[in-house]
């Protein structure tokens, strides 16, 4: 039989004292441990936040469409002839408004702010996005008058005006919209005019962001910010 001295544990036997001490860390342990636990949950509250980033797009500035609308296809002749379609856009964000060269407000603010909004863009999101402007005013935006309008607010090569026929146009105003006094002309003496007298047109001023898509997602008004629609484009460019 194997004795012990009193007073000391049995051989093979550890201490209660001696236990506790091995089961708690040295203070210094403690707070190492504390600090990689911070570190921790806050990589893990970062890579949640840059998911949640990547996942939720950010918010809109303009008037949001819930649900978004599909844009009514059209195609008209632009400035120089050409043919030009939303179905040809498809893949771009696509700012689409409605002007008249000869308006005396509205239509040339507009245009001046499409001139900030498309320098404000990097080159590979102006790459993405398409400026287009669709006549209300079939007798006075002739290709002369537009072209001066474009040349005169800086937007060659930024900006797209679609001119066309009252007929080819009504159409269009409808389905965006968009209300227009413009009257349609039979007297082939004022088609034909060399020199027609400009006259005011009213008509709803709004600017449609159409997404890559083909939706309609937000509108604004004729009086809009750069820095919304610059936002707007960059926020649908990445969806």
């Amino acid at each position: 039989m194997t004795g012990h001295i009193p007073g000391r544990p049995p051989v093979g036997t550890v201490g209660q004292d001696e236990t506790i001490a091995r089961a708690t860390p040295p203070a210094g342990a403690r707070w190492l441990y504390l600090a990689l636990a911070v570190v921790v949950a806050a990589a893990v509250a970062a890579t949640t936040a840059a998911v949640r980033a990547r996942l939720s797009p950010p918010a809109l500035a303009g008037a949001v469409l819930n649900p978004p609308v599909t844009a009514y296809e059209f195609e008209l002749p632009d400035q120089d002839g050409r043919p030009v379609s939303l179905a040809h856009l498809r893949g771009k964000v696509v700012a689409l408004t409605f002007l008249y060269t000869h308006c005396p407000d509205v239509c040339p603010l507009i245009a001046d702010e499409f001139h900030k909004t498309y320098t404000e863009l990097d080159s590979a999101t102006a790459a993405r996005a398409a400026f287009v402007a669709v006549s209300v005013d079939p007798a006075g935006d002739t290709p002369e008058a537009v072209r001066g309008f474009i040349a005169g607010h800086h937007l060659q090569g930024e900006m797209t005006y679609l001119r066309g026929s009252f007929a080819q146009l009504r159409p269009v105003w409808t389905q965006y919209y968009v209300g227009s006094d413009a009257k349609e002309v039979n007297h082939p003496e004022a088609v034909n005019a060399a020199t027609p007298t400009p006259a005011q047109v009213e008509h709803t001023a709004i600017v449609y962001l159409i997404d890559p898509a083909g939706k309609i997602m937000v509108f604004l008004p004729g009086n809009f910010d750069p820095k919304d629609l610059v936002a707007d484009i960059r926020a649908l460019a990445r969806r």
